[in-house]
């Protein structure tokens, strides 16, 4: 839903988005971990999120498989370095949240790489090295430091950051602070 969030919010505000990597669940297997059902959500939903995945017209449901998310997260660190960060985060919400993939899997990530012309053959032997995980694990300690616990999250200018589904009228409030400190600067300065 962030991702929806930020592409309306892109329509309004001169915005650019970094996408960075935090590892929600570190202790998932690289294989993936079944999903345990929640006493509070009926099966397949995700009823807290709901009414935001309905304005943002996005299908979200809950697969059975939690996946092993940080190759996903290197191939988004490739795609930015290609160009391709935006395309390449948004094939893998849908995969995860309409389809149910996982994006653990070697195959998927592929598909999803080839669907948003990346190449495969550069990328894979990347990710078999753990050529990233660098860059991945100084950006989720950058995260750690803002006290960022959740996904997802935000951070504009470095002076507000928020996590969890939030309305788009936050995301506004703060872009607009954020470009009005801009301007102060810039007027100092």
């Amino acid at each position: 839903m962030g991702l929806g969030r930020l592409d309306r919010l892109g329509k309004e505000f001169p915005i650019q988005v970094d996408l960075r990597a935090y590892f929600l669940h570190p202790e998932i297997p690289p294989e993936g971990q079944l999903r345990r059902q929640r006493a509070f959500e009926p099966e397949g939903e995700v009823p807290r999120w709901q009414a935001f995945a309905d304005e943002e017209r996005l299908t979200m449901r809950r697969a059975a498989l939690t996946p092993y998310t940080r190759l996903a997260q290197a191939a988004t660190e490739y795609a930015k370095r290609h160009g391709k960060a935006d395309e390449f985060h948004h094939a893998a919400y849908r995969a995860l949240w309409e389809e149910g993939a996982n994006l653990g899997d070697l195959n998927v990530l592929e598909g999803l790489a080839a669907g948003v012309g990346l190449d495969w053959a550069d990328l894979r032997p990347r990710l078999e090295e753990r050529e990233f995980d660098a860059e991945l694990e100084a950006q989720h300690d950058e995260a750690m430091k803002f006290g960022i616990q959740g996904v997802p999250a935000f951070i504009i200018d470095d002076l507000f950051w928020f996590s969890g589904v939030q309305p788009i009228e936050l995301f506004r409030r703060a872009a607009k602070r954020a470009l009005e400190a801009r301007q102060g600067e810039d007027a100092s300065g």
